[in-house]
C-alpha cells in the first residue's frame, strides 16, 4: 500500500538510485542527469519522504525497491544507494541478486552494524527538539554532524522533504531489516564503495568495512561530507560513469 514518486530519464542497462534520509531523490539529481546519457537512470522518494505517500502500516524498503523494478518492467538493475540508500541497496543485492548486475554503496550503512555518530549531548538536545517541534535545532544538529564543511538553502529545503521534518503516520513501521552485515562476503556482483573522507570516522569505516569484505570490492575515498552527490557532483559522476559503464551487461 502507497504510491511511490518515481522519475526516469534516459536510455540504456536500468540504473536504481535510492537517495538517503537527509533528503528525497533530489539528492541524486546531477548523477541522474549526467549519467542518463549512457543508462536508464530510475530515481524515486522513499515512503514518508518527498512526494511519496503512504498510509500508516508495516513495510519493506527492500520490497518497495523490488516493486519499483517490476513496476517498470526491469529484469536487473545497477543499485545505487546513498546512505540509508546505501544500506537499501546492499539488502537488495543479498535478497535478490538475481536482480541486480551492480552495486554501489556510497557513505552508507549496513543492516547489523549499527553506527552511533552523535554525541550523547547531540541525541538529547535532538530529542529535546523533536518534542516540542523545533525543526530549526533539529536541523542544524544534523549539518553538525553530516555537513561539516557547510549547509546550503538545497540542503534545508532538501532536510524538509524528510519524515523527521514530517512526520510518519500513526501505525507506519518498517518490518525488521536482514542482517547483512554477516553476509557481505556473498555479494556476487560488481560492487563500488565510496566514501567521504569528512563523514564521521565511525561511518567512514562502515564504507571500507564493505569494501574489504566484498569480493572483488572497488574503493574510492572522495574529499567532501555526506553531502557529497550535491558537493563534488563532477567528481561523483565521473566515478559512477566509470564503474557503471565497466560493469554493465552491454559491456560484457
Amino acid at each position: 500500500m502507497g504510491e511511490l514518486h518515481v522519475d526516469e530519464v534516459g536510455r540504456g542497462p536500468a540504473v536504481l538510485f535510492v537517495h538517503g534520509g537527509l533528503g528525497d531523490m533530489h539528492l541524486w539529481e546531477p548523477q541522474a542527469h549526467a549519467l542518463a546519457r549512457h543508462f536508464r537512470c530510475i530515481r524515486y522518494d522513499l515512503r514518508f519522504y518527498g512526494e511519496s505517500r503512504s498510509p500508516g502500516v508495516e513495510f519493506s524498503s527492500v520490497d518497495d525497491a523490488i516493486a519499483i523494478l517490476d513496476a517498470l518492467e526491469v529484469e536487473r538493475a545497477a543499485v545505487v544507494g546513498l546512505s540509508l540508500g546505501g544500506g537499501i541497496a546492499l539488502d537488495v543485492a543479498l535478497e535478490h541478486p538475481d536482480r541486480v548486475w551492480a552495486l554501489v554503496h556510497v557513505a552508507a550503512g549496513v543492516s547489523g552494524m549499527p553506527v552511533d555518530v552523535y554525541s550523547a549531548e547531540q541525541t538529547q538536545a535532538f530529542e529535546e527538539a523533536e518534542e516540542r517541534g523545533d525543526l530549526r535545532t533539529m536541523m542544524e544538529i544534523d549539518f553538525a554532524v553530516w555537513a561539516p564543511l557547510g549547509a546550503d538553502e538545497t540542503m534545508r529545503a532538501l532536510w524538509h522533504a524528510t519524515p523527521d521534518a514530517r512526520g510518519v503516520p500513526d501505525g507506519a513501521s518498517p518490518r525488521p531489516r536482514p542482517d547483512s552485515a554477516s553476509r557481505l562476503e556473498e555479494i556476487a556482483c560488481p560492487t563500488l564503495v565510496v566514501v567521504p573522507t569528512h563523514d564521521p570516522p565511525d561511518q567512514q569505516e562502515v564504507g571500507r568495512t564493505v569494501a574489504r569484505r566484498v569480493p572483488g570490492a572497488q574503493l574510492v575515498e572522495i574529499d567532501s561530507d555526506h553531502y557529497l552527490t550535491l558537493r563534488e557532483p563532477e567528481r561523483v559522476n565521473a566515478v559512477l560513469e566509470e564503474f557503471l559503464s565497466a560493469s554493465s551487461p552491454a559491456s560484457s
